[in-house]
């Protein structure tokens, strides 16, 4: 069995359905209200090694949401966005016989209510499948609601890569997850465990 990001496909089949027991079914009764920083999934909660910040948790606003499409960012701003925040770790490996992800991207927008989360959620599920050949594929249980694309592109050296997009719903939360790595060595349960950890970030929170 092929590693993944340092796990064996057992132990991460293991450690998904972990994760996604917990985060299934896991809307509470009262709103999120933290900052969004303290959701983002964390440095320390990468297994594979050799990971570090390229662009380090910050606040975006939402014309960074909406990728500088302007009817996106009012359609957030509408469905009632209050804060939100992004995170980029990369690591610097030999492409062509990598295993997991190499590039990491984790987006999570706060909204003012259940119904806006919802909203914008739909809207960023629209955005990613209009991406040139978008792949949508099932996630199993995650948040309330849970959507995933992929795509592959090959590069100039005639390699392909792929780029997995996991968009999901926590309550009020609206979070994103793209995992980006060698076709083949970057698989949708590297990305999906990557958002059951967010996700256990945001219900320990509101349990807290």
């Amino acid at each position: 069995m092929r590693p993944a990001g340092g796990w064996r496909t057992g132990g991460v089949a293991v450690a998904l359905t972990a994760i996604a027991l917990g985060a299934s079914g896991c809307a509470t009764s009262s709103l999120s209200t933290d900052d969004p920083l303290r959701y983002l999934i964390t440095i320390d909660q990468l297994v594979a090694p050799d990971f570090t910040e390229t662009s380090p948790p910050a606040h975006i606003d939402a014309a960074a949401l909406a990728a500088g499409d302007t009817s996106t960012a009012s359609a957030l701003s509408k469905d009632g966005l209050q804060s939100a925040a992004r995170v980029q770790y990369q690591r610097a490996v030999e492409f062509g016989v990598s295993n997991g992800p190499i590039d990491v991207v984790a987006t999570v927008e706060r909204f003012g209510d259940v119904s806006g989360a919802s909203s914008a959620y739909g809207v960023s599920v629209r955005q990613v499948d209009a991406i040139a050949g978008a792949v949508q594929t099932s996630t199993g249980p995650l948040g309330d609601e849970a959507h995933a694309v992929s795509v592959v592109r090959t590069t100039s050296s005639g390699i392909e890569a792929v780029e997995i997009t996991v968009v999901w719903r926590v309550g009020n939360l609206v979070n994103i997850v793209v995992a980006r790595g060698r076709y083949g060595g970057t698989r949708l349960d590297d990305a999906l465990l990557l958002a059951g950890l967010q996700t256990k970030n945001e219900t320990a929170a509101a349990a807290a």
